[in-house]
This record gives structure tokens, sequence and C-alpha cells, in this order.
């Protein structure tokens, strides 16, 4: 019986180990001023983001790239994009009523490891020049002490 409950312990902390919820996590400079990161989740399989996006109040619509994508803070390692839910993928397109005001939605990737910091998410590279936004977001801290003060700056 002493060995069930150690296995089911050791089973417990490995899982607690393994998995990672980092709720507004600082990003250092933002595409989209309408749209915010609000938790990173890491588990054995997938890194989560789920995203809020604000809509103005005018309407509109939403879309997701599907070759958005995750990087290492450095440029280095890319994580590719699994799925998403809540949140069409494009040519699709949700139609955003006026006068709504939050919608938020899920994108998963490949693992991200444990030793990455920072990430960025890219959803399109593109120009400054280019006028589109896009859900492209640089310094995404991995760390749930570092949540900065000011929130992200915006690069539009």
């Amino acid at each position: 019986m002493k060995s069930f409950f150690a296995l089911l312990l050791f089973t417990a902390l490995s899982f607690s180990l393994s998995a990672q919820t980092i709720e507004h996590p600082h990003v250092q400079i933002s595409d989209d001023p309408t749209t915010q990161v609000i938790k990173i989740e890491r588990n054995t399989k997938f890194t989560i983001i789920t995203f809020e996006h604000s809509n103005s109040g005018e309407g509109g619509w939403i879309t997701l790239n599907k070759g958005i994508y995750l990087q290492d803070s450095n440029g280095q390692d890319m994580y590719k994009f699994i799925k998403c839910e809540g949140i069409p993928l494009m040519p699709e397109k949700k139609e955003l009523p006026a006068g709504s005001s939050k919608f938020t939605f899920k994108v998963y990737f490949e693992k991200v490891p444990a030793s990455v910091k920072r990430i960025n998410i890219i959803e399109r590279a593109v120009p400054k020049t280019e006028k589109s936004s896009y859900f492209n977001f640089f310094g995404l801290s991995l760390s749930e002490s570092d949540k900065g003060e000011n929130g992200p700056k915006y690069q539009i």
C-alpha cells in the first residue's frame, strides 16, 4: 500500500514539474493593440497560448493564419502551429457583431522546452510599412515572476 501512495505522489510531482501556466505574461512588443496574450500554458505535449481580442464596438471579423509559429526570442528555434480553438483559419472569418466586446481563443503549438525563457509569436512576418495587423508578439516572458510593469509597447 505504501508503494502505491509513493507511486501516486511521484506521478503527481512529475506532472506538476512538467506543466506550467503563466497568467498575463510580460510582452515587450506587440503589433496588435486590440489583442492580448492572457495565458501561456506548457504541458507535456503542447505550448498553448490564450488570446483575448477586444472589439472596437464597430464590428468586423477575425481569422488566424495557419502559418503562425513560436520562436525562441533569439530567433533560432521554431515551434510549429498544431491547432486552434475558437477562431477560424484563413480563408474563413468569424464575423464580430457591432457592440460585442471581447473574444477569447486558444492556439496550440509544439512544446517549447523549459530551457526557453522568452518567446516570440509570429503570425506573419511583415515589414513595418505594411498597415495590416497580425498576431505578432515579441519577448513574451515564460517566467511567472516577470510580469512587467507597463504592458506591451505597440509597433503599428
